[in-house]
């Protein structure tokens, strides 16, 4: 019986160092599919720790859009271990979409989707 108590715990030891592990990933990946299912371009993607009064830059950069339809990969990640931020979207037709609080450990994707 003691055998058995033995490798049961030992099971469930591992058992919890493998969720441990895999919640370590989620928290570190940060990484979120961007997709545009709106009808204009995304000109501008900044996500800011949900604290700051100020959007950080462009994620997008210089000379790059996301076109309706298609998606990008983007890293949100401020170094610091933050897993909540505003995302903001701004449209090439000047409209913006903003979700607050998106928590970037937990969702790998945010849809851009504009009411038309």
């Amino acid at each position: 019986m003691k055998k058995i108590s033995a490798i049961a715990l030992c099971l469930f030891g591992f058992g919890l160092l493998a969720l441990a592990g895999s919640a370590g990933r989620v928290q570190f990946g940060r990484r979120v599919q961007i997709v545009n299912r709106s009808s204009s371009a995304i000109e501008y993607l900044h996500a800011s720790v949900t604290d700051r009064r100020n959007w950080e830059e462009d994620l997008l950069g210089p000379m790059r859009v996301i076109p309706p339809g298609h998606s990008i990969e983007a890293k949100i990640d401020d170094g610091a271990g933050h897993c909540r931020y505003d995302l903001r979207a701004v449209l090439i037709d000047g409209r913006e979409v903003v979700e607050s609080g998106f928590d970037v450990c937990a969702n790998i994707s945010w849809t851009v989707n504009v009411p038309e």
